[in-house]
């Protein structure tokens, strides 16, 4: 038998597989990019990391991914490096009409007044914003710098931030679990997402400084190399599933076999539908209720 067969074979197993399950999935981790820019984005983050892609960087080329995969909502977590790049991402973000597509805000913390930018992104509808603090040159507890983003999100915005290292490792992690630890701590009705299941590449500092916080971790860049299976599945049970999201960190992530991994860990039924959909759909609420699903 051919491969070609052989593969054919699995996708359809797989695809009977996903439409057996009694919930819908929710990758809350993407990142996409205006068609125009798509290409040159795409190349510089290939660039960066070294890392192939799996979409053309395009919001289409995401939903033929999800439609393929059995993802029914992903949510874009776009990042601003500049100030003067935010007003038009979060337009953009706004105007995501396709289905089963949500999107984040940016925010910069030299914006020039972050508290009105706060306010025209809870105008627009958007549910929350992302923080890149090794982009935005900034670390995530700069009381002078971030603080007053994190004053006027909290109880109306989620917050979500690149936690740990790079995928391409550097030496200044302005994210660490233990800076985190203290954002939550001064900000305890903040709602936080720390992806990568609380720091990539830093889940020693994770166990002392974060599992079993009030803090939402999601599950992308988690590779078996860096975080076998037995440790994936003690951090789930000890941070709580209620406080985890299922992500890829798309298009450097695949949720083919990331929704495969998950399924194989050894979680109930109840926490997976928790990790898939359950957190997100609370999470999210009327955002996620307004739009049909992409499958």
């Amino acid at each position: 038998m051919s491969f070609l067969v052989l593969r054919r074979a699995y996708r359809l197993c797989y695809n009977f597989t996903m439409t057996k399950l009694r919930y819908q999935i929710v990758d809350f981790h993407v990142h996409a990019f205006p068609d125009e820019l798509a290409q040159r984005a795409l190349q510089n983050l290939i660039a960066t990391y070294g890392v192939p892609a799996i979409t053309d960087g395009t919001v289409s080329g995401l939903v033929e991914h999800m439609k393929a995969c059995g993802v029914s909502y992903s949510v874009i977590q776009p990042v601003a490096t500049k100030p003067s790049q935010v007003k038009s991402i979060n337009e953009w973000a706004a105007s995501r009409e396709e289905p089963g597509i949500i999107s984040f805000a940016a925010i910069h913390p030299d914006c020039e007044n972050v508290a009105e930018e706060v306010e025209r992104i809870i105008s627009l509808g958007l549910p929350g914003i992302k923080i890149q603090a090794n982009w935005q040159g900034t670390y995530v507890d700069d009381n002078t710098r971030m603080y007053p983003i994190y004053e006027a999100a909290q109880g109306r915005l989620i917050v979500m931030f690149h936690a740990g290292n790079e995928l391409a490792p550097t030496e200044e992690i302005r994210a660490t679990p233990e800076r985190l630890a203290r954002v939550h701590r001064d900000f305890p009705n903040l709602t936080m997402i720390a992806a990568h299941m609380g720091g990539y590449l830093m889940w020693d500092e994770v166990e002392t400084y974060l599992l079993g916080k009030n803090v939402y971790f999601d599950t992308s860049a988690c590779s078996h190399d860096h975080f076998p299976d037995e440790r994936f599945l003690k951090f789930i049970r000890q941070h709580d599933p209620e406080h985890v999201l299922f992500a890829t960190d798309s298009p450097f992530g695949s949720a083919e076999s990331d929704i495969q991994r998950l399924q194989a860990l050894g979680l109930n039924d109840t926490e997976l539908e928790r990790i898939f959909w359950r957190n997100a759909r609370e999470l999210l609420g009327n955002c996620l209720e307004r739009k049909n699903p992409a499958l």
